[in-house]
């Protein structure tokens, strides 16, 4: 079994060689077959340069780049289509979920479950640095309105750690219209209205403190993202695409 594992990164040159090398170390130790899929989002630090001159000669790290920045969502979906291992995995390029937590997905890949999501809410996880107050407020408050508006019951929407099989990977991305930070919120919704089984897995998570994430503009944009979620739904755009 191969494992394709995305990377959505803007602006993480300073942060993503040593995720790579965890990911290359992890892989390498449990002798599974993997392949690398790093989505340069327009990133004007050199991102993928970086990549290029850390990992030469090594054939099963992928670099693509988007000429823009065009958000998370866009990123994620970008590497879904291009992926080829048997199961796809989507993580954070901060490692704020280590890859060795992707050992307590296996059991359910095992099992041919289709979608496996990372959870920070579900008994058994661990925070081992916590978000502000404010952050952590608005986040349980983006979870509540989500399973509110999308008629889900997830316990965690936006934890980047999120296994998929390939065919549903694709699947759900031809899928996807959106491409900020409410792409979470779509996926998992369709995750639900395709009728897949999932599971939710405790995991330990990190806050990283040099976070992209922008308090007031990312509660913004994914409110109004839940809300092209229900007018596509309305319209059959789902069904249409």
């Amino acid at each position: 079994m191969k494992i394709s594992v995305i990377i959505p990164a803007f602006n993480e040159a300073k942060r993503i060689l040593p995720t790579t090398e965890k990911i290359e170390k992890f892989f390498s130790k449990k002798g599974m077959d993997w392949q690398l899929i790093l989505v340069d989002d327009g990133s004007t630090d050199g991102t993928s340069r970086v990549v290029e001159e850390g990992v030469k000669h090594k054939n099963n790290i992928k670099i693509i780049r988007h000429p823009t920045n065009m958000g998370k969502g866009a990123a994620v979906k970008s590497g879904m289509l291009s992926a080829e291992g048997d199961y796809v995995l989507f993580m954070d390029a901060d490692s704020s979920t280590e890859i060795n937590e992707f050992e307590k997905f296996v059991p359910f890949i095992e099992k041919g479950i289709d979608v496996i999501v990372g959870s920070r809410k579900v008994k058994g996880a661990q925070i081992k640095r916590k978000q502000s107050f404010l952050r952590e407020f608005f986040g349980k408050g983006f979870t509540l309105l989500s399973n509110l508006m999308l008629g889900t019951d997830y316990s965690d929407f936006t934890c980047g750690f999120k296994c998929f099989k390939k065919g549903i990977a694709q699947k759900i991305a031809r899928l996807q219209t959106i491409n900020n930070w409410s792409f979470d919120s779509e996926i998992l919704f369709l995750v639900r209205k395709l009728n897949l089984d999932y599971v939710e897995i405790p995991i330990k998570w990190t806050n990283d403190p040099a976070s992209n994430v922008r308090i007031l503009r990312d509660i913004i944009t994914s409110f109004f993202g839940l809300i092209e979620i229900n007018i596509n739904r309305f319209f059959g755009k789902y069904e249409q695409r």
